[in-house]
């Protein structure tokens, strides 16, 4: 089974610093063979979803995290 499963955001700098710190759990526990680890970021297609960068973020941090919340999802 997984060790650590982790689900990140990139949407400000507070998160792109937890997605870093995530990242270096991630491999740290690789390295120490402790099982499995997972990271899932979640970000935005501002040219897909056809708005500005800013609003991007906004309706990211608005309507995705009720129903995709961000944190440890599981930590050994």
């Amino acid at each position: 089974g997984a060790y650590y499963i982790e689900r990140t955001s990139v949407h400000d700098v507070p998160n792109i610093n937890k997605t870093k710190k995530a990242i270096k759990k991630a491999f740290s526990n690789s390295m120490e063979e402790k099982g499995l680890s997972f990271v899932e970021i979640v970000a935005t297609c501002s040219s897909g979803w056809k708005m500005s960068p800013a609003e991007a973020n906004n309706w990211m941090s608005e309507h995705m995290f009720e129903a995709y919340p961000l944190g440890d999802l599981k930590d050994l």
